[in-house]
């Protein structure tokens, strides 16, 4: 099938989405079906090109066989855009974006892209590298539960393969490949292979309705745009529509309240600052950042103001597990909350809620007044990454950079439009503000701190752990935990050959 007629095909249908998207209300089933199996065909075309004619197809293999996160353990972020059909809630044009990038790839090179969906990507990995079973071509596991195998030597340094992963092309995340090497060696990174980093960031929800019954008239887009959303200015409006509204003395998640938010936003509100946990040298080794005065009195802020929970926020950490996450969703749902702190993953449940049917997404607030741009965390222990296992051969590992590469590649053509255009654009935000919002201020600005994805002797649960305990002792927690962080950095750096 020619270009011409695969546009043909694809502004077709994506014009039957718009349609049947403007005729359907937030209420419909929870699922993300668009209406739609198509994903447009964007201006990603010329930035991507024609890949297999600028990078033929040589090896002499017929199967691309990868290890992936299943539905079993993990219920939330499972793998859906590796091999399509695995799960039936995963959204009709994510599906058949993932099944015209596969067969594309299938038709230009004669290979099968193929996948084991498996509770335990890390079990699985190391048996096979511990067994030379080389059962598989590559994997795409958490990045947190990367970071064992790499000190195990379970995967090839990606670095050389750099002739055919090509790391400056927009389909693989520049950000992620700078910030998660160590000693120029790189086990781990992601791009648009996957969608993941994007559905596990966070950004922060406005309920629109709210917003015109306490602020009628004020643009909180314009705020972003100007500067002027900052950690203050969120608390300012907080608190001003924070009040016991339920007719029962106390405060729950039954009042009306600022920002619906979780004890995790400590560390994403500090890493949305530009501050990091852990930051490198010239010589792209890692040491301690956090801990300086002003990481240290920023984090103090956060933490004191998190902790003034009837003031302007609920946490919702202290109900029970099975009911904690829905009572989050329900406070903003039913129009009790301002404010929002969601990954992407909650934004499709939000569409179970039919009085919540107008809402908008802004960045993470601006936290220091010399702060120059926003900065959006990104929760690494769940967010994917590509690896080659050390199972493989020589010549088999350099046909998995390969494949992974011409992956990424067809993910920047066909899956990040099909979640980003349609999903996001079309039938989440229906605003034109969303939209800027997600393309000048939030997906250009992740954040992949090593602190966050190793998680360096409790560098970054130490936040959750000061919350827990409604303690602000910042500096004398770090004290204790100093020797241990600095101890498993070393330790890495050991397991790398760095030192």
């Amino acid at each position: 099938m020619n270009k011409q007629r695969i546009t043909a095909i694809l502004l077709c249908l994506i014009t039957c989405a718009a349609c049947i998207l403007s005729a359907c209300g937030r209420d419909e089933e929870l699922s993300l079906d668009t209406g739609s199996s198509a994903a447009p065909e964007s201006s990603t075309d010329t930035e991507v090109g024609d890949y297999f004619s600028k990078y033929p197809f040589t090896y002499n293999k017929k199967n691309f066989h990868l290890c992936i996160t299943s539905n079993e353990a993990q219920t939330t972020y499972f793998c859906e855009d590796i091999v399509p059909g695995l799960y039936s809630t995963t959204d009709e044009a994510l599906n058949d974006a993932v099944i015209k990038r596969n067969e594309l790839i299938n038709q230009k090179t004669g290979v099968e892209i193929t996948a084991d969906a498996v509770k335990n990507v890390s079990e699985a990995l190391r048996l096979d590298v511990k067994s030379g079973s080389s059962n598989y071509d590559a994997a795409i596991p958490f990045m947190r539960e990367a970071t064992s195998l790499a000190q195990e030597s379970a995967f090839y340094d990606l670095y050389e393969f750099k002739d055919i992963l090509h790391f400056d092309s927009p389909w693989w995340d520049k950000s992620a490949e700078e910030s998660l090497s160590i000693g120029n060696r790189l086990y781990f990174t992601t791009g648009d292979i996957s969608i993941m980093q994007k559905i596990v960031s966070i950004a922060v929800t406005v309920n629109k309705n709210m917003m015109k019954t306490y602020f009628d008239g004020v643009d909180i887009y314009q705020f972003v745009r100007d500067k002027q959303w900052t950690f203050d200015k969120m608390i300012e409006m907080c608190e001003a529509v924070t009040a016991d509204t339920d007719g029962t003395p106390g405060m729950s998640e039954n009042d009306t309240w600022g920002v619906s938010a979780a004890y995790a936003d400590s560390s994403a509100f500090f890493l949305g600052s530009g501050y990091s946990y852990i930051e490198k040298d010239n010589n792209d080794i890692p040491y301690l950042a956090f801990g300086s005065e002003a990481t240290v009195s920023l984090a103090q802020k956060i933490l004191e103001k998190l902790q003034l929970k009837d003031d302007w926020v609920f946490h919702c950490d202290p109900l029970p597990s099975n009911t904690r996450w829905v009572t989050s969703l329900a406070i903003f749902g039913e129009n009790r909350a301002l404010f929002r702190n969601s990954a992407f993953s909650a934004i499709k449940k939000l569409r179970a809620y039919p009085e919540c049917d107008d809402f908008g997404i802004i960045p993470l607030p601006l936290m220091t007044e010399t702060q120059t741009d926003y900065a959006t965390y990104c929760n690494c222990k769940f967010a994917y990454c590509v690896v080659i296992p050390t199972s493989l051969s020589r010549e088999d590992a350099e046909f998995s950079a390969y494949m992974l590469d011409a992956m990424a590649w067809g993910g920047r053509k066909f899956i990040v439009p099909a979640y980003y255009d349609v999903i996001l654009k079309y039938r989440d935000f229906k605003d034109q503000d969303s939209e800027d919002m997600l393309d000048n201020y939030i997906f250009n600005n992740i954040v992949y701190d090593l602190g966050n994805v190793y998680d360096f002797g409790g560098v970054q649960s130490m936040f959750d752990e000061l919350m827990r305990n409604q303690s602000t002792n910042v500096a004398s927690t770090l004290e204790g935990k100093k020797s241990a962080i600095e101890a498993a950095i070393e330790e890495c750096l050991m397991a790398y050959g760095v030192k």
